[in-house]
């Protein structure tokens, strides 16, 4: 009977390995001043040479 009580408490407070708990895509979380996507960074590229191209046509 306390070996059956005891299985049962090691069972409730045990903690799961977190390798099997934790799911996603295994790739490393950057910092937000590095989430960038290439489509993104691209079209800061794009606006940035058009502002380029707008300033030295007002000059």
């Amino acid at each position: 009977m306390i070996r059956g009580a005891l299985a049962w408490l090691r069972e409730r407070i045990a903690v799961e390995d977190a390798d099997e708990r934790i799911e996603g895509s295994g790739e490393p979380i950057m910092s937000p001043q590095h989430r960038r996507s290439s489509d993104a960074e691209g079209e800061l590229g794009r606006l940035e040479a058009l502002a380029d191209e707008t300033e030295r046509g007002d000059s």
